[in-house]
């Protein structure tokens, strides 16, 4: 931007070029529609289709209307994310005359949401999720189903979990498309089943019968992955006949991470007669893709198994898109996607929310996953990024938590990483209403309030651990309590003085003060209440079963509420019964 005036309309992402001019055009000049392809349309608006990238889009506001110059239908959609901005700081003057250029550095810029660990958002609150995404120029939104979609026949799975019906996901891909944003479906064909191979009905599927230790250290009691034979094809293409032709666009992420049994069960010694479990592997997810391919969909999958073994890259056909996803502080994304881009294929990075497990996120080591992934995308030319929203451990964050994360990954993607300032800034004009400039702060200080940065929050295994368990970790952490206590305090302050107008306003600050309570129970627990004896623990913890259950069902629908909040309930049997 050259020289921007003081008073100068924030945009985020932040344009490739802005010129800002000294006057307004008044807002009865500045009316325009949403099309029902929706492209914005009005009497002193005008838009011009021309030979330039798809999103690319130019920007004219002057004293005769608004002129967007688009390379499709898609760019002018952006563009109009971007007088969206300028209106809502426009107050009574109208729009500042502005010269605008933007094209985004990363073609896919997608977010993925969990939607089988638990919590299922209502149609409603999907809606605006879709909007917010829209609104910072995202164009794909992937929905993670294991067990959340009412497959017919399959009742057994999905009874109670409140799954998306085919006409709500036709609906959901209806209001995507007119904000321009791509409806993904993300289900996996091998690893992560668990939720089918508990059935007796489902069992002959499974690699293996037995428990099992997964690599994270948790006794898993059901099998998670599939026996990647005919019979597993031939199941996956049966779900894919009554799921896929509800979404309108061509692409399917068909999964395929952490098959944790793969090798050690019923095709161990077909991995064994074939040098190791990568061939095995490689067959199956071309399988998946052979029969995606039936519904006119392109296949992209998580590359975890492929990066272990990267050679047989080689096998796997170029229509076949890999997302390197990696967390953590330390993950070796240049490595990763130096390598892919050696191969010459295309690609996709996915960094995290680190929101779940979690009572608020692990802000710092998010934002930084995210300025790395993005920044190794762009230079070694991945085609673009998604952004993942897990729901592990019962998916017990504030929905409000992986705002940060949302804004920030939108930048990165697009153009320049912005600072948290601009994050917080955006946030708190465009989704808070926040004039106060406080409420987006008082979601970053809460996901500060956590010293760890990888995969469990301290506070959140403290607050579900059993009390030997919890005494030990206690005595083994060497966390100052009082300080996690105290950043958790500074982030409910924040909230308290904030004055978000927004619709869901008082649900986002009860979201907060929710979170605060249960990592303040957590380190009074640190402290000795270790089989939460006091009466002061007891009492707390019935208002946070209560006061968890009543937000849940503010967003999202009952099913998986009895799970995720059960829980909580489990810590103390005898006060819920």
């Amino acid at each position: 931007m050259e020289n921007p005036p003081a008073d100068a309309p924030l945009i985020l992402p932040e344009p490739k070029s802005v010129r800002w001019g000294d006057g307004f055009l008044p807002w009865e000049r500045a009316e325009f529609k949403i099309g029902k392809d929706g492209v914005p349309v009005g009497e002193f608006l005008s838009v011009e289709f021309a030979d330039m990238p798809q999103e690319a889009h130019d920007i004219s506001i002057s004293e005769v209307g608004i002129k967007i110059r688009a390379g499709s239908g898609r760019g002018a959609k952006l563009a109009l994310q971007t007088l969206r901005q300028i209106g809502m700081q426009s107050g009574g003057r109208g729009f500042r005359f502005a010269e605008i250029s933007d094209a985004p550095d990363l073609e896919v810029r997608g977010f993925m949401l969990d939607i089988s660990r638990c919590k299922v958002p209502k149609l409603g609150e999907l809606s605006r999720l879709v909007d917010m995404l829209a609104l910072f120029k995202y164009n794909r939104l992937e929905l993670y189903m294991e067990h959340t979609f009412a497959f017919e026949g399959h009742e057994i799975v999905w009874a109670g979990a409140s799954p998306l019906s085919p006409a709500a996901v036709r609906k959901l891909g209806e209001i995507c498309a007119v904000a321009g944003v791509e409806l993904v479906p993300n289900m996996n064909g091998l690893g992560h089943m668990e939720r089918w191979l508990r059935y007796p009905e489902y069992r002959y599927l499974a690699e293996s019968e037995a428990p099992f230790v997964d690599p994270l250290g948790t006794v898993r009691k059901y099998p998670t992955t599939l026996y990647p034979d005919g019979r597993a094809l031939d199941f996956m293409d049966s779900l894919y006949a009554q799921l896929l032709p509800n979404f309108e666009g061509e692409n399917f992420n068909i999964g395929g991470d952490e098959p944790w049994e793969l090798g050690m069960g019923r095709s161990r010694a077909r991995c064994e007669a074939e040098g190791g479990k990568y061939g095995v592997y490689i067959a199956h997810m071309l399988g998946l893709r052979e029969r995606a391919a039936k519904y006119g969909k392109k296949v992209c999958f998580w590359a975890d198994v492929l990066m272990q073994s990267p050679e047989y890259s080689e096998l796997l056909p170029c229509d076949m898109t890999p997302i390197l996803w990696g967390y953590y502080l330390d993950h070796p994304y240049e490595e990763q996607c130096s390598y892919m881009k050696g191969l010459g294929r295309d690609f996709l990075v996915a960094p995290g929310t680190s929101t779940w497990n979690s009572f608020g996120s692990r802000w710092d080591c998010a934002f930084k996953n995210i300025q790395t992934a993005c920044g190794c995308a762009k230079k070694h030319g991945a085609r673009g990024m998604i952004l993942t929203q897990w729901g592990d451990g019962g998916n017990h964050q504030p929905w409000c938590a992986m705002y940060p994360a949302i804004a920030a990954a939108a930048a990165c993607a697009w153009g320049a990483a912005p600072a948290e300032e601009r994050v917080c800034d955006a946030l708190d004009r465009f989704v808070f209403i926040d004039a106060s400039g406080e409420f987006s702060r008082a979601l970053c200080a809460l996901g500060r309030a956590d010293p760890v940065q990888k995969l469990f929050c301290f506070y959140h295994k403290m607050f579900f651990a059993p009390p030997a368990d919890a005494e030990k970790l206690a005595a083994e952490c060497g966390f100052d309590f009082g300080a996690i206590e105290g950043a958790a305090d500074f982030a409910f302050a924040l909230s308290e003085n904030s004055s978000p107008r927004c619709r869901d306003a008082e649900i986002c600050r009860a979201e907060v003060s929710l979170g605060v309570q249960m990592i303040k129970w957590a380190m009074r627990k640190a402290r000795g209440d270790f089989a939460a004896d006091s009466r002061e623990q007891r009492k707390s913890l019935k208002l946070i079963a209560a006061q968890y259950e009543d937000l849940w069902l503010e967003r999202a629908a009952v099913g998986g509420l009895a799970e995720s909040a059960g829980r909580i309930r489990a810590l103390r049997p005898d006060l819920f019964s």
